[in-house]
């Protein structure tokens, strides 16, 4: 006994000093390590005992052997099952033997070691709602999102919280004349959410139960769509059960295993520990080390089973404003379910507003995933379709998803492709008022007489300017989160999470220059690619299948590609230096992208936006054309023939200057329309002609500062092909260099 008592102190000691526990926590910990040594003390009287067996009937069968008589097996096979079995039936260590070991001494499961910490420690961190159970009526809820940990903590809690001894009611059974003096605590295990037409009822279960005045203890995977609506009014506290960490596991280990853990569990492979993980890895007949070294195993392979997309929060790079909002948001909502705030407290709606592939809708989902809460995804496309595109289907399946959010509530509800939703105030067409009534529908959903308790709203777009602004008011979709293309220092962190630990030794900064203007789908599409050719090759991943997935090979363009685009790449990078200085600006020539190269800069922080920006931007967008005239004697057509080509693009700035942001024209300072509306003011043939001018403009002082600087230009364009990529800085010193040569021979004469 004292050698046990000895054990129990050490096993104390050692998870004492993985982290401090709490009274409750160290009660179930002792008690669960004791019954843990009870376990294995019978393994091993059981397992002695048969090899004391074994040997008694392996020297009676010398004896029989001896005096020439043969061992009937048949005969002791049967003898020996039937000497295993008790009088009840159950089979039993040895025959006629009074100090046998019982068979029913329960093993120690790590996934019920761990539910049981897991709830001790919760009330431990929350010691008042305890008392307040013993001393007074609190509706305590608690909400366990793992559903593995919730079947354990379903058949744990008495134990766990010493309520056994009371007298209990399920509020599921509980009857009309329940009294008051019969019972001690009222308690609601709810693993299904509340039907619609079953909510009358579960209000008026909970109502009789308060009128009581006892404590009542609600445990379920999400109290908002698990409990009715009475019950989360009248809640006094409101807890989460706390998520699995490293002293947890380490605990675990020692209670199951019987040993201490001295091994070290690394935090960055919790995130792929769950109770299916402990339970694969975590056994009575393996030491600690081994268990740590199986669950480092199941990490690794979970890890490497992971999609691109199966991220975190903290992988996802490039979105910053958008993933504090998520942290902040995760906060509120844990002091909201601690009933420290009210709902409305909440910033409970933002959009998220960039180009297609920087991970909004990912974002979306991981967002959604770190709160802990179910994601209702919805496009105005997907309500359309859901039926023959008549108004009342597309309001039908509208209503439909936001009511699903409501009853699943709390919830994330994401709305894709905002911008559908058009600005009413700008509608001319026949069918606007269809339109109309959609977006009307669309924003009463959004704050309408239902309200928006429980319900975090996530809109994405290309473009917000294009959105109705009553969508994206405040109180509505308040906060407009900007995103731009990730920045080389991004683009390293993105391929390191996707590579998940391949060519952690090399270094990745040439690649993600290369990659430059990639987005997070770039950039994903780069990684599957690079393992793609390692994969086909049968060899191990190398930072030249990552340049290859960038650049492309020799085969994926010609040499007169290669060169014609380093043409128009370097005329570009040459005007973005000069009008804007060479930081953080680069240039790429990539074969394998949808065009054969582009330049990427930051852009300011603010632009006013005067004439003489605009004018600007407009011979930055056309150099790349200027210099395949003059280097190639014709522009070609890579310079337009798309919405998002060059000349598109300038062609919408110009239209801008001279028919929305009163710059220049026949008529400045009359207004026709919003500055994208590009159409509508080329609508005017005079316009148009305005419009044509400040291009051609452009155009011609863009061609006539690169024919000033033609021998960097084409200095800058050998670069570019022979490298694939050059920076603003770089290119300044070209520029610098070659315009003192060009000055020198005139200073010698």
């Amino acid at each position: 006994m004292n050698k046990m008592m000895t054990d129990v102190n050490d096993g104390i000691a050692s998870a004492l000093s993985a982290a401090p526990m709490g009274p409750l926590e160290f009660a179930v910990y002792k008690a669960d390590w004791m019954a843990s040594r009870a376990y294995l003390r019978h393994v091993a009287d059981v397992a002695a005992r048969r090899e004391l067996e074994a040997a008694a009937k392996a020297a009676q069968d010398q004896i029989m052997k001896a005096a020439g008589v043969k061992p009937d097996r048949s005969r002791d096979a049967s003898s020996h099952q039937s000497a295993r079995k008790d009088s009840s039936g159950r089979r039993s260590a040895l025959p006629d033997d009074d100090d046998a070991p019982e068979r029913d001494v329960p093993s120690p499961t790590p996934g019920r070691v761990a539910a049981r910490l897991l709830l001790a420690r919760l009330f431990d961190q929350n010691p008042l709602v305890m008392e307040k159970m013993k001393t007074s009526s609190p509706i305590v809820l608690v909400d366990v999102p793992d559903r593995d940990l919730f079947s354990r903590i379903a058949h744990q809690w008495k134990n766990v919280l010493s309520l056994e001894q009371l007298e209990l009611a399920d509020l599921a059974r509980l009857s009309d004349g329940a009294k008051r003096e019969d019972i001690d605590l009222i308690y609601f295990l709810a693993n299904e959410i509340v039907p619609e037409k079953e909510r009358h009822a579960a209000d008026a279960r909970a109502f009789s139960a308060i009128q009581l005045a006892l404590p009542v203890l609600a445990i379920t995977p999400g109290s908002v769509a698990h409990l009715s609506k009475v019950l989360l009014d009248a809640a006094t506290h409101r807890l989460v059960l706390p998520s699995i960490d490293a002293p947890l596991i380490m605990r675990v280990i020692r209670i199951v295993t019987g040993k201490t853990c001295r091994e070290t569990i690394p935090q960055d492979i919790l995130r792929y520990i769950g109770v299916h993980e402990l339970l694969l890895a975590i056994r009575f007949d393996r030491t600690p080390t081994e268990c740590v070294d199986n669950i480092r195993q199941l990490a690794a392979a979970k890890n490497t089973k992971l999609g691109s997309r199966d991220l975190t929060l903290d992988e996802l790079h490039g979105l910053d404003e958008a993933v504090a909002w998520a942290k902040s948001t995760i906060v509120d909502i844990e002091a909201w379910r601690r009933g420290e705030i009210a709902w409305d407290a909440l910033d409970a709606g933002i959009v998220v507003s960039g180009p297609p592939g920087t991970g909004k809708t990912l974002f979306a989902k991981l967002a959604s995933s770190a709160m802990g809460l179910p994601l209702i995804a919805a496009t105005l496309a997907k309500w359309q379709g859901s039926g023959e595109a008549h108004l009342g289907h597309l309001l039908r399946a509208m209503r439909k998803d936001f009511d699903e959010a409501r009853a699943k509530a709390p919830a994330v509800i994401f709305i894709d492709e905002l911008d559908s939703f058009p600005n009413r105030s700008g509608l001319t067409h026949s069918y606007k008022d269809y339109v109309i009534e959609v977006v009307n529908a669309f924003i009463e959903q959004l704050d309408g007489i239902q309200g928006r308790q429980g319900l975090i709203f996530i809109g994405a777009t290309n473009d917000v300017s294009r959105c109705d602004p009553a969508i994206v008011r405040s109180g509505r979709l308040n906060r407009i989160i900007k995103v731009r293309l990730p920045e080389p220092r991004d683009i390293e962190k993105m391929l390191r999470v996707r590579l998940r630990g391949e060519l952690a030794d090399e270094s990745l900064e040439e690649i993600s220059l290369l990659a430059i203007g990639s987005s997070g789908a770039d950039v994903e599409r780069i990684v599957k690619d690079a393992r793609r050719f390692a994969r086909h090759e049968e060899r191990t991943l190398s930072p030249l299948d990552l340049r290859h997935a960038v650049l492309g090979s020799d085969e994926d363009v010609s040499p007169e590609q290669l060169e014609r685009a380093s043409v128009h790449e370097a005329g570009h990078i040459i005007i973005a230096v000069i009008h804007n200085g060479p930081k953080d600006i680069h240039a790429v020539v990539a074969g394998s992208r949808d065009s054969a190269g582009f330049v990427a800069a930051r852009h300011p922080d603010f632009m006013a936006g005067t004439l003489e920006e605009c004018r600007r931007t407009l011979q930055g967008l056309l150099a790349g054309r200027a210099a395949e005239e003059l280097e190639m004697g014709a522009a070609g057509s890579g310079a337009g023939g798309s919405r998002t080509s060059d000349l598109a693009l300038a062609t919408r700035i110009a239209a801008a200057m001279v028919g929305s942001f009163g710059h220049v024209g026949p008529h400045p300072l009359l207004f026709l329309a919003d500055h994208f509306e590009t159409y509508s003011i080329l609508d005017h043939a005079y316009l148009r002609a305005a419009a044509h001018q400040e291009l051609s403009a452009a155009f011609g002082e863009a061609k006539r500062i690169l024919e000033q600087h033609r021998a960097a230009l084409t200095q800058v364009s050998t670069v570019l092909r022979t490298r694939g990529r050059i920076d603003g800085v770089e290119v300044a010193e070209i520029i610098e260099a070659a315009t003192a040569s060009d000055i020198q021979p005139t200073l010698n004469d």
